[in-house]
């Protein structure tokens, strides 16, 4: 996995190299530890909104009976709509028949009764990402799951130990962090707690690969992996947008690097309300000198969440794939720069890529020294698998290895 640089002049072998090193990654990530895997038959998933229906939708195509569970008959019946609505785009892309499609909605058992998850195997919490709300979830599914059975968190930001406590039975408890949307992305990070027993994480690395997943272990913190590292790029590029460059003008100079989208289309497309719950949720905590961007909470504050609100760094046309550059973003932009006194300037794509790839690289470095990835390669593989980082580069680490004079 340590294959001698190529020179600039080789960009061919450099591509060669990089997806050699991508393939022996995701061997390795997958190595469970010493320890058997419980037998997981039937799984269970709480919470229908976009997130749990699409992880319900993942195990229902690799063959496992799902119950999944709602709190409000309307909650549950949209669920139920949106894992039909994906059976139904499987079989017009030809990826599954209708035979196919009809058998795996059979396997579908929706309800708003959790008693209905005792007899789960796994159960997959995919609710608000709100630690009460998450905390006390746990803590009823610890006394109503059967004994052995393993409980999931898809939290992407929350501290699992804290949400394994409050389980009561923390060696059960194992974070199961799917990307949006759960039935396509191929990344799963596995969160494995400071009390996470070795079975469970043995159980989850074989889930993911039973799911066609690629499964990376992440210690605990927030974030994780994946999200940590993003947090320091967006951040790093909503500086440049105060600075005084566009949005269109980052995501185009990211997107020639070779990243499948730029940041601000990214944030349209998950929703710029997570990331603002997130950055205010952590205010209370935050360094009072530290710099922080204002941007999004501008947007945010005027009803801008992105796609679904047809409206972000970007307005949307109802079934329009790509946004279109939305002049009242850019003057929204000039507000903040004048409120921070930023004198605007311009800003070249080289200086772009600069700045947002050594925000990546940095974290990525400083995750690994904390321990919380367990090898570079790991790293790699998340940002490819998850955050649309090039293959062809090899993933950040891999990349900033191989640049000429390090």
């Amino acid at each position: 996995m340590n294959a001698a640089p190529p020179g600039p002049e080789e960009p061919a072998a450099f591509e060669v190299a990089a997806r050699r090193y991508l393939a022996d990654a995701e061997r390795v990530a997958g190595r469970a530890p010493d320890a058997e895997p419980r037998q997981v038959e039937r799984v269970g998933v709480v919470g229908a909104g976009t997130m749990g229906a699409g992880i319900a939708a993942a195990f229902l195509q690799a063959g496992f009976p799902v119950t999944l569970v709602e709190q409000s008959a309307d909650a549950l019946e949209r669920g139920v709509g949106r894992i039909r609505e994906i059976q139904d785009k499987a079989v017009a892309k030809g990826k599954a028949d209708r035979a196919e499609a009809e058998h795996r909605l059979a396997a579908l058992t929706p309800g708003t009764d959790q008693a209905a998850l005792a007899g789960c195997d796994l159960v997959v919490e995919a609710v608000f990402e709100d630690m009460a709300v998450k905390r006390e979830l746990l803590s009823r599914l610890g006394a109503l799951a059967k004994p052995g059975a393993v409980l999931a968190s898809n939290t992407s930001y929350l501290d699992l130990d804290e949400l394994a406590a409050a389980s009561g039975r923390p060696g059960d408890v194992v974070g199961l962090h799917f990307f949006s949307p759960a039935h396509v992305m191929r990344l799963l990070e596995v969160v494995r707690g400071e009390r996470t027993a070795d079975d469970t994480l043995a159980t989850a690395l074989r889930l993911g690969g039973a799911l066609g997943k690629v499964a990376v272990v992440a210690r605990v913190c927030d974030g994780f992996i994946g999200n940590r590292i993003y947090n320091v790029y967006r951040t790093e590029c909503e500086f440049m947008l105060e600075e005084g460059a566009l949005p269109r003008e980052v995501d185009a100079a990211l997107e020639e690097f070779g990243f499948a989208m730029g940041p601000f289309a990214v944030g349209d497309l998950s929703g710029l309300d997570i990331a603002w719950a997130n950055r205010k949720r952590v205010a209370a905590t935050r360094d009072p000198g530290e710099r922080v961007p204002g941007v999004l909470d501008r947007l945010c504050e005027h009803g801008r969440f992105g796609r679904k609100s047809g409206a972000g760094y970007y307005r949307y046309r109802e079934g329009a794939r790509r946004g279109e550059v939305d002049e009242t973003v850019h003057e929204l932009i000039r507000q903040v720069s004048e409120e921070k006194g930023f004198q605007r300037r311009p800003f070249a794509a080289e200086e772009i890529v600069r700045r947002a790839l050594g925000a990546i690289v940095g974290e990525a470095r400083r995750v690994l020294e904390d321990g919380i990835a367990e090898r570079a390669s790991d790293i790699d593989l998340v940002l490819v698998h998850g955050y649309g980082f090039p293959a062809h580069r090899g993933g950040p680490l891999f990349w900033a290895d191989r640049q000429p004079g390090r």
